[in-house]
């Protein structure tokens, strides 16, 4: 039997590695330091690899999010309203995952 944390950790590194070949930072345009931002966090496996739920940005804009959560959703709910409603009603569900299945999927 396969243990969970080294399939997760596989499933996270695929996913987020799709996400940085937008190849451009979502917010200011940048094409270097690209990391995958969480919109809703990845302790919610309902949205953890959901494309609707993650954007691309650089690192400084990812710090931005973090640091500037209220301008940063601000933001996000202008740019992406259809995205953000979806959000707001998904988070809620609950989901089971299979990370050897996420795996698949993403290779």
């Amino acid at each position: 039997m396969l243990k969970i944390k080294p399939l997760k950790r596989k499933a996270d590194s695929l996913f987020s590695e799709k996400v940085r070949a937008i190849g451009s930072c979502e917010k200011c345009g940048k094409d270097y330091n690209l990391q995958c931002c969480h919109v809703i966090t990845r302790s919610n496996l309902r949205l953890r690899y959901d494309k609707k739920n993650v954007l691309c940005l650089c690192s400084g804009c990812h710090m931005w999010w973090h640091h500037e959560p209220l301008e940063a959703i601000t933001w996000f709910m202008n740019k992406y309203p259809t995205r953000y409603k979806y959000l707001m009603k998904a988070k809620n569900e609950i989901l089971k995952i299979n990370y050897q299945e996420e795996i698949d999927k993403l290779k």
